[in-house]
């Protein structure tokens, strides 16, 4: 393995306990090196992630594999075989030692998503008329919807702020 933050790894294929025969598995990647001063920058790098800097953990999806970044560990999930599951590993750890190797372009981000507001707090945005403009019965079930989906706001006619 070339170069880099992370040096080497040792992979592991995984079954869920509750599916033993299951056809799919997870790969859990354990890192000879830390990545815990990279997550920032990952977070930064790789659209879509979810961040807790606190826990140390990020998220991330790309395609449809799931990624886990912890300090030392990468779980992958699903991977078919330990051919496709070391080919993941190899790639992923490439990408977090390209990021790493930028580090010094790339403005570290420590926050993770802002999380969704509830259900109650858009509601209190909505007129409360259960007028049925929008297609839902009610303006507690647009509420629910729209915390899904913030684009179906365009839907209300009377919604006090845009969401």
């Amino acid at each position: 393995m070339a170069a880099g933050l992370i040096s080497g790894f040792d992979l592991k294929l995984v079954t869920q306990d509750c599916l033993p025969n299951a056809e799919r598995y997870r790969a859990d990647v354990t890192l000879c090196d830390t990545i815990a001063a990279a997550l920032p920058f990952l977070n930064a790098e790789l659209e879509g992630a979810e961040y807790s800097h606190e826990a140390k953990v990020l998220l991330w999806n790309s395609g449809e594999k799931k990624y886990a970044f912890r300090p030392r560990t990468i779980a992958i999930a699903p991977v078919y075989d330990r051919e496709e599951a070391g080919t993941l590993a190899r790639a992923i750890i490439q990408t977090v030692n390209g990021i790493w190797d930028r580090r010094s372009t790339i403005q570290p981000k420590f926050e993770g998503k802002k999380p969704l507001p509830g259900v109650l707090e858009i509601y209190k945005l909505l007129p409360r008329t259960n007028c049925g403009k929008c297609g839902y019965l009610s303006c507690m079930a647009f509420a629910a919807a729209l915390r899904s989906d913030p684009e179906k706001s365009k839907l209300c006619p009377f919604i006090l702020i845009k969401t």
